[in-house]
This record gives C-alpha cells, sequence and structure tokens, in this order.
C-alpha cells in the first residue's frame, strides 16, 4: 500500500508518541508525584513565593520519555520561597519547575480524580501544582505551602474509529481484513489483545489510483482495544480503564460474535447470546461514561459464516431491531441499560474470510462524520478546480 505523505506524517506521530514500530501501546499511564514550593517566612519583611510546577506540550515528545526524563523517580518538586531577613526585607521567589510533556496527555488529580489539565495545545504551558504565597502580615508572615498530591498523567488515543467487543469477538481479525498489512496477534482464545493497537485503513478509491474518481482518497485511524467482559466496571478481566481510548473517537464499532459469548465453560460464566452481549457491552460502556454510550455505534454481527439457515434468520431479525431503540425491550430487565446505544448502522459478515465490502462501504459512507486524514492527491484536486473555477 503506497503511502502519501499526510499518512506517513500521521503514522510518524503516532509511532513517536507511543514508541513502538508495531504501533501497539503498551504505556497509558503514569502516577506522579508533584510538590510546589512553599512561601518562604516573612518575619518583618515578606518571604518569596514557592515555585510552581508547569507542563509544556511538546509535539516531539513519546510518552515512555516521562519515566525516562525522570530517571524513573517519577517525582517533581520546585523550589521554597526564600525567607525574608534584617537586610533583606523582600525574600526572593523561587523559580518555577517546568517540565515537558507530549501533546495531548490529560493530568488528574490522583486524590479527588479531577482533571487539572488536558495539554492539547502544542508548547503552551500548563499549571499544575501552584506554590504557595510568601509569609507577609496577611499570613502571619508564616509561608504558605505549596500544594502536594500525586497526579495520573494519561495519554488517551484519538482515533476515528474503535473497536469494542467482548474477547474473541473478532475484532483483531476484522482490523487484520481491514489493513492485511499490519502484523497482528490472533488466535482463537480470549484476551489475545491484552495492549490497544492502532492501524491506518485507506479507502479503496485511493489504492486504485483514479484520479477521475469523484470519491476522494482518504484515510483512517482504528484503535483495536482489549476484550472487556461482564463485570469490568467491578475490575473483573482486565477492568475497563482502556475505554477512555473511545472517549475522542468519532464511532464505535461494537463487534459481537453471532454464537454468542461464554467466557469459559463454568457456572460464573453464563453464556450470552448476541443480543444479550450487545446489551451488557452497552451497560459496561455507560457504567464507564455515560457519554461514551451516546456516540455513534455501528454494530458488526461478526462470523455469520459459522451460522445455519435457522440461526441466519435469527440474526437477520437482530438487525432490523437493533436499527431502532426498541431492541433494549427484548433484553431481560437485570441487563438492559439505561443509556441506550444508537447503531446507526448493522452489518453482517465474516472478518475471517475477509469479506468486509460492506463494513468498508459504511466506513466510506460515514466519512463526513469523521476527522479522515486527506491525502494529498485530494488537495492537488481541489485547488486544480478552484484554478479552473476563477478562471
Amino acid at each position: 500500500m503506497r503511502l502519501t505523505h499526510i499518512l506517513r506524517e500521521t503514522v510518524s506521530q503516532v509511532q513517536k508518541l507511543i514508541k513502538d514500530d508495531l504501533k501497539i501501546l503498551k504505556v497509558d499511564k503514569y502516577v506522579l508525584n508533584v510538590r510546589a514550593g512553599s512561601g518562604g517566612l516573612g518575619y518583618d519583611g515578606v518571604g518569596g513565593d514557592g515555585g510552581s510546577v508547569f507542563f509544556i506540550a511538546k509535539p516531539t515528545l513519546a510518552f515512555p520519555d516521562i519515566k525516562k526524563r525522570l530517571k524513573n523517580r517519577l517525582k517533581i518538586c520546585a523550589d521554597h520561597g526564600e525567607a525574608s531577613t534584617k537586610t533583606s526585607l523582600i525574600g526572593q521567589h523561587a523559580k518555577s519547575q517546568y517540565f515537558d510533556v507530549p501533546v495531548g496527555i490529560e493530568v488528574v488529580n490522583k486524590n479527588n480524580n479531577t482533571l487539572i489539565a488536558r495539554c492539547s495545545k502544542p508548547f503552551h504551558r500548563y499549571l499544575i501544582a501552584r506554590g504557595g504565597e510568601g509569609g507577609c502580615a496577611k499570613t502571619g508572615y508564616k509561608g504558605v505551602k505549596g500544594e502536594h498530591f500525586d497526579i495520573e498523567v494519561h495519554l488517551k488515543l484519538r482515533p476515528n474509529l474503535g473497536l469494542l467487543g467482548f474477547p474473541n469477538a473478532g475484532k483483531s481479525t476484522l482490523l487484520q481484513a481491514l489493513v492485511p498489512q499490519k502484523s497482528i496477534k490472533i488466535a482463537d482464545y480470549a484476551f489475545t489483545t491484552i495492549h490497544p493497537q492502532i492501524a491506518f485503513w485507506k479507502n479503496k478509491t485511493d489504492e486504485m489510483g483514479d484520479e477521475k474518481s469523484d470519491e476522494p482518497s482518504f484515510t483512517l485511524s482504528i484503535a483495536d482495544l482489549p476484550g472487556i467482559i461482564e463485570g469490568a466496571s467491578m475490575n473483573r478481566g482486565r477492568g475497563y480503564t482502556f475505554l477512555k481510548h473511545l472517549e475522542h473517537a468519532d464511532v464505535i464499532a461494537m463487534v459481537v460474535d453471532c454464537q454468542g459469548f461464554q467466557l469459559k465453560n463454568e457456572l460464573d460464566c453464563p453464556f450470552r447470546s448476541p443480543l444479550e452481549s450487545i446489551a451488557l457491552l452497552n451497560r459496561e460502556v455507560e457504567l464507564y461514561d455515560q457519554k461514551l454510550a451516546r456516540k455513534p455505534v455501528i454494530c458488526v454481527l461478526n462470523k455469520i459464516d459459522k451460522l445455519n439457515d435457522e440461526e441466519k434468520k435469527k440474526i437477520d431479525k437482530l438487525s432490523v431491531s437493533l436499527l431502532s431503540d426498541e431492541w433494549v425491550s427484548s433484553v431481560p430487565k437485570n441487563m438492559r441499560p439505561t443509556t441506550i446505544m444508537s447503531f446507526e448502522n448493522v452489518v453482517q459478515l465474516s472478518a475471517k474470510s475477509g469479506k468486509i465490502e460492506r463494513f468498508e462501504e459504511i466506513l466510506t459512507s460515514m466519512r463526513s462524520r469523521l476527522h479522515a486524514i486527506r491525502d494529498v492527491r485530494e488537495h492537488c484536486r481541489e485547488e486544480r478546480t478552484a484554478v479552473k473555477r476563477n478562471i
């Protein structure tokens, strides 16, 4: 597959951010201890202010560089302000501590789980911990302590399409069918995917190189996430914290096994039908974040090739019902979600066979809803059209 200049830049940015040639995200969170400086004693004067801690977003940094640059100490401290003296009634302010971080990270106060900063603007300075005020009459000449707490530094992917589903539903197989040249681990057991991974899919018009085609060339980023299971919100399986990588996704593709799902053949792991699987996935997503459940969703009913004629009729009926909110009425009450996902498209396919043309058509039709990466050739065509109009 030919990579355009814009696509090369995007792939390079992802590889640079996660520092992995296979675009597998192995680390997406660090816990750091930050301490701003305290204000200096005032005595009969004014103490110097303590230094604050700032993050500066740098587009050239990778997420693993955070730990490397801190030399595994994972602690950032600013200096204290100087106390006033008899010969210097105004204490000197301490210098603030500036620490470079990758663009796009989010900083959360671990103690109260509140967002401190979303470092989305390159070279912008973000206040993380404020230094204490120097001692003065207002403070009884005592220096105010600087802020001191633990923070969580999160890397969140921003894919056009995020793949969601139970283990072994065929998410990685679908990704392999979309991007055959990508090296993807696929096996017939649960939790094959243990880390989120990114791939780039290009529409076929571009591959054909048809300059006369009206269909523009574009590329979509796709995130394949580890499978979640029933009870993930209660930390079963691998939990559901990696759902954070869907927060900025344009569209979610819910991949469901047409045969149903059972994690293992044990009493505490009951068999779930395709409809029950959809409802339980919906419920786990809303327990993580109700906003996530309101995103546009494509339901992918996978492994259709393994069904007999009677089973296919049931899946056909399910496909129709999913296009309205009435599908939830057929779900047992103890499994019903509160925030019902709205399925904009439902597609039946066999990812293993590679016959996913209908799914690719849906992605192409939804291009206006996706922040696609545009091919340089499309820009050239638009520029030529604009010149002709001006002439």
